[in-house]
Parts: structure tokens; sequence; C-alpha cells
């Protein structure tokens, strides 16, 4: 039996598993946008964004778009644009575990802490007063050893011999006599406790109480969004409150020491209370989809430096 050989295959019938091969994510997008029949600044001006960030999406350049928030959100976007699945897409964007680092915040310029005066007055006040309890030790000391000294000399001159009687010495001389003792008495002797017992209140007024700094009261932060966004939140002493991708349909409530600086990844799909009070985020904040600002002391909205 003649075997019959297999016929080979047509372009038409090779075609569907030539379409059926596997596609990136930027081949995907083009694609799309020219079956819409639109070209790069058309479709970047629809979408209101850069021509540069269609065409980092569209060559699978993800790392210049910033943080994998950024990049998921552009990527939904885009897809359902040009009628690709945008789910679909940041699921194999996912898939390709391609994160470039978060931005580097510790960059931004902080305002000089300035020393404060008033913490050198306790130091100041605690060697005043060492001081002044050494001088007062020092002459209650000296003046001891003056007394002493002078109350040994007394004696010894009185056991040097018998005095002569008044009656076998001139008058003069016996006059002179009776006045050496009352001459003898040592006076610094008993005016030095009285003096250093004064000295130590006048170290106790020195110390004067070093009025207290009023404590800053918390601000409470509350943010309601409407859809997933990147959200990140510093008190004023640096510490990092809140640094995470914030659900869709959530509340996230922060406390801390004002002012706050908050970064918003999706600024339009968060809403802003401070300290119960609605908030609008400055129009000088923006930054692409997302914002920078600072909450004041007071519970208003600035633009941040940076």
């Amino acid at each position: 039996m003649d075997e019959k050989t297999p016929a080979p295959q047509t372009g038409a019938e090779a075609s569907p598993a030539a379409a059926a091969a596997p596609r990136s994510i930027g081949a995907r997008l083009r694609a799309g946008r020219e079956r819409a029949g639109l070209s790069l600044p058309a479709a970047a001006e629809k979408l209101h964004l850069d021509p540069k960030v269609i065409e980092a999406l569209e060559a699978d350049r993800f790392a210049e778009l910033g943080a994998s928030v950024y990049v998921r959100g552009h990527l939904r976007r885009y897809g359902d644009f040009v009628g690709e699945s945008g789910t679909e897409l940041v699921s194999l964007y996912t898939a390709r575990d391609v994160r470039p680092p978060p931005p580097d915040l510790t960059q931004v310029p902080q305002a000089e802490r300035r020393s404060d005066p008033r913490q050198l007055v306790t130091p100041l006040v605690g060697l005043g007063c060492a001081l002044v309890l050494a001088l007062a030790i020092w002459w209650v000391l000296a003046g001891s050893q003056a007394g002493s000294t002078t109350t040994s000399g007394a004696a010894t001159s009185s056991e040097a011999g018998p005095r002569p009687s008044t009656e076998s010495v001139p008058a003069a001389v016996a006059h002179n006599s009776t006045a050496t003792p009352a001459a003898s008495t040592p006076v610094p002797a008993a005016s030095a406790p009285a003096t250093a017992a004064t000295a130590p209140p006048s170290a106790t007024a020195v110390a004067t109480p070093v009025p207290q700094e009023a404590p800053v009261r918390p601000t409470q932060l509350r943010l309601e969004l409407a859809s997933e966004s990147w959200v990140e939140v510093y008190d004023s002493r640096g510490e990092r409150l809140y640094y995470d991708v914030a659900s869709a349909g959530s509340v996230q409530s922060i406390e801390g020491r004002p002012p706050l600086r908050v970064v918003l990844g999706n600024a339009a799909a968060v809403a802003v209370q401070v300290n119960g009070q609605s908030r609008e985020i400055p129009s000088g904040a923006a930054d692409g989809e997302g914002a920078r600002f600072v909450v004041n002391r007071s519970g208003t909205l600035s633009r941040s430096r940076q």
C-alpha cells in the first residue's frame, strides 16, 4: 500500500499558532494602541500622561517609572484604555518580581534643629552651687584652724610660769598683765560659723526652677481611600508612622507629633481629614498622579519642599 504524504500547512493554518505565541506586556500595550489607531503622543494626551511614560510602558522599562505602585496604576489605566485587561497586565508585572527599590526619603531636607539655651541653665546652676559650697567649707576650716592656733598660744603663755602678784609690780605692769587675756581672745573663730551659716541660703537662691516646655498636642490624620494608593507619613522627628500600599475602600487613621510629612501615590483617590476637619490637598503639592505635602501644627496643609 502506498503511504500518503501529509500535505504541508499553508500560511493561513500556521497563523493561529504564531498568534498564540506569548508576548511581553509592552508589546501587548503597543499592539492595542495600534489597533485603536492612536499614535503615542495621542494616547499620552488622552490619558494626561507624559509621552515618556507611554514609551517606557511599551518598552517594558518599568524601572524608569519609580515605585511599583505607580507602575501598577499606569498598567491598569493604559491596558483598559487600549482594550487589554489591566488586571491581567498587573498580574503579569507582579509575577516578573522586578520591583525597583522604594524611593529614598531620607534625603528629604529637614529643618535645622537649634539648641535650646535653656538646657544650659541646670548645669550652670549646679556648678555655681558647688563653688559656693566649696567656698563655705574652706571658710569654716580656715576659721577653725585660726581659732585653735590662737587658743594653743594663750595656753602656752599661761603655763610658762606663775603670774606675779599685782602687789609686787608697778600699777602699769599689773594693768597690762590683766589686759593680756582679753586681747588674746580669738575673734575670727566666733565669727566664722556665722558667716558659714549664711552661705548656703545664697546657693539655694541661685537654684531657680527651670520652666518646662509645654507638650505638643499630637495631630490626628485620617485618610479615606477610594482606590489603591501608596501612602507614607513621617512625624517632626523623621520617624516613619506609615509606609505601605493602602487598599481601596480602607480608612487609615494616623496620629503623630506635628508637623507631619505625607506622600501619596494616587492623590486623586484620597480624602484627607485633620483633627476631624476635611482638608484639600494644595494644588502646588502635585507630583504626577501623587502629591507631597505637610500637615502643620495648626491643622492646615502646605506644599512640601521636595
